[in-house]
Order: structure tokens, then sequence, then C-alpha cells
């Protein structure tokens, strides 16, 4: 693990009475969500919980001792990917209760602020409505970004050059080479071979959203060109989505909560 026992309150590594200790001072819960869905040749299972989780762990490093940082919510609505094997996913009910019950379990410990940091794409509109629930419902401050993606669009053109980017591309094995490099399959890189009749929809740019499986869009699972990836500019990627997100993060603990 990245916190390699630096200063981070990380759930799944402390005992009872240390989260009691720690509970005065925490002011926000941080919640990792990613999936466990194919990344293409070259990408594991674990991509999107784990670029989710470690970007979690240096915010809350950041934010010590005023963030918890929870245990990864490992499987997310991936059924687009299905037909890969080994993907796993969640009916987005089950992927909205399974985020309201751990804001529920942590309200009860007295903590009344959450942030989820989202690392895949299928979670989004899920994620949305657990917010807006724990806002209406809860009374409590609620919010998510996919981070470090959407901290970042104004680099990615130093390294995108592909048509078809964000699944297993440059950009996100970028971020993964310096986030969780373990992740990666260096020996196995391999560009996306995206379908014709994908390039040629995406082309139209009609602003439509249409149902399809992954493998409609790409033969090998992955999109852009995962051999131009570089961890040197991950490292930037992710150093730059940091300093940007912390002033909104310092804001958000201070979020009064009704009575």
């Amino acid at each position: 693990m990245s916190s390699d026992k630096a200063k981070v309150l990380y759930l799944p590594e402390l005992t009872w009475p240390e989260v009691k200790e720690a509970l005065p001072d925490i002011k926000v819960a941080i919640i990792p969500v990613g999936s466990t869905e194919q990344h293409g040749p070259h990408g594991t299972f674990q991509t999107d919980f784990a670029a989710a989780r470690e970007f979690s762990l240096l915010l809350g490093q950041a934010l010590y001792p005023n963030a918890l940082v929870t245990t990864p919510v490992p499987v997310g609505i991936s059924e687009h990917h299905i037909r890969f094997p080994g993907t796993l996913s969640l009916r987005a009910s089950t992927f909205v209760d399974v985020l309201l019950d751990i804001a529920v379990s942590l309200k009860k410990h007295g903590i009344k602020r959450f942030f989820f940091v989202n690392g895949h794409g299928g979670n989004e509109p899920g994620l949305t409505i657990v917010t807006n629930r724990i806002k209406h419902e809860m009374g409590c401050p609620a919010a998510w970004s996919t981070l470090p993606w959407n901290l970042i669009g104004d680099l990615s053109k130093e390294i995108v050059q592909s048509p078809m980017t964000g699944h297993s591309c440059e950009r996100e094995i970028s971020i993964m080479l310096h986030l969780w490099p373990e992740g990666v399959r260096k020996e196995a890189l391999t560009p996306g071979k995206i379908r014709k009749e994908a390039l040629e929809s995406a082309g139209r740019k009609l602003a439509v959203s249409e149902a399809r499986f992954f493998d409609e869009v790409t033969e090998n699972g992955a999109l852009g060109d995962a051999t131009k990836a570089s961890a040197e500019w991950g490292k930037k990627a992710v150093e730059t989505a940091l300093e940007r997100i912390l002033p909104y993060m310092k804001e958000f603990m201070e979020r009064p909560i009704p009575s």
C-alpha cells in the first residue's frame, strides 16, 4: 500500500480503539469506489479500485488528521464489460444501496460528510444518485469526483494522440504506472483495437448516448494506445489533481451540517 505507514487514517489498517481516538478530529470520510473489470491485455482487474484507493490515500494524507479513508468498494457498474471473462458487476440498484449503507454506517459513528473518489466511469450515474440521496435523506454534505481524471483535462493533450481514449489507454495506464505499477503488465502494453463502426459513430459527434457492450467498441478491451504511457506524466497528472482538489476539500470539510 502506498501509505507506507505515512500519516493517513486508512480504515482497513486501524483498530477500533484507534478509530475511536481519531473520531473527534475526523471531518470527512473519503470513500474510494472502483470496479473489477477487464482493462485490455495489459491492465489488471483491480485497475479502477486501485487507482481510487491510492489517490484517496494521498488525499487522506494531505488532510490528516481530518479525513478517514475507508475500505475501497472494489466492484461497480460494469455490465458493459461483462463479455470479457473475469469482469464482475453490480446492478445499479445494488451499487447505490451499498454506498448508502456505508454512509449510514459512518454516520452512526459520528461522521457526517462524505466524499467519494471514483475510479470508473460506469459508476458516475450511480454516484450522482447516491450523493443526492445522502444530501436529501440524511441531511449530510456529499460529493463525488472521478479522480484524478476529472481535474487534468488540460494536461491530457500532452500525452493523448489516439482518436478514442478513456479505458486502459495512454492516460489511464500512465496514472497506474505512477500510482500502482504492480497492476500493469508492461510486457503486454498494446494499442486498443477499436472497431471501425465505433470510430465512425464517434466521428459523427451526435449528442446521443447508445448502450453498447464494450467488445462492440474494441476487440481487445482497450482504447487509446497504452504503449505511449508514461509514469512521469502519470506523476504530473496525480500531483496536479491533488493540488487542485485540496482547496475544495478544505472548504467541504467546513460545510455546516443541519442539526
